[in-house]
């Protein structure tokens, strides 16, 4: 009976350094997980910082190229002003050097 018992310590001794290894197997790998998720955690945050980073560069260009713009369109309304008080001068020029040529004649 009492070697029975031994054994039966004997067996659960060895279950239970099953068990610890199996144990200290589970901590070491749910620790490189943990790891890895920090890791991967700091990977998105410096994505998304790098991110807002690129959204307000890109919202501070098209501001620049929006006011860049509205400064040609302005720049050329005047000229297309300008060239239409030309071509008005130019028709008036032309008149009078028609009625100064019907004079000559």
């Amino acid at each position: 009976r009492l070697t029975g018992q031994q054994q039966e310590i004997n067996r659960l001794m060895q279950r239970k350094s099953a068990v610890d290894k199996e144990n200290a197997r589970l901590k070491n790998e749910f620790g490189n997980l943990h790891q890895k998720f920090k890791d991967k955690s700091q990977e998105l945050k410096d994505t998304e910082e790098c991110a807002q980073k690129k959204e307000e560069q890109n919202r501070l260009l098209i501001k620049n190229l929006e006011e860049e713009n509205k400064g040609l369109n302005i720049c050329c309304a005047d000229l297309l002003s300008d060239l239409e008080k030309l071509r008005k001068q130019e028709a008036q020029w032309k008149k009078e050097k028609s009625g100064n040529d019907a004079r000559i004649e």
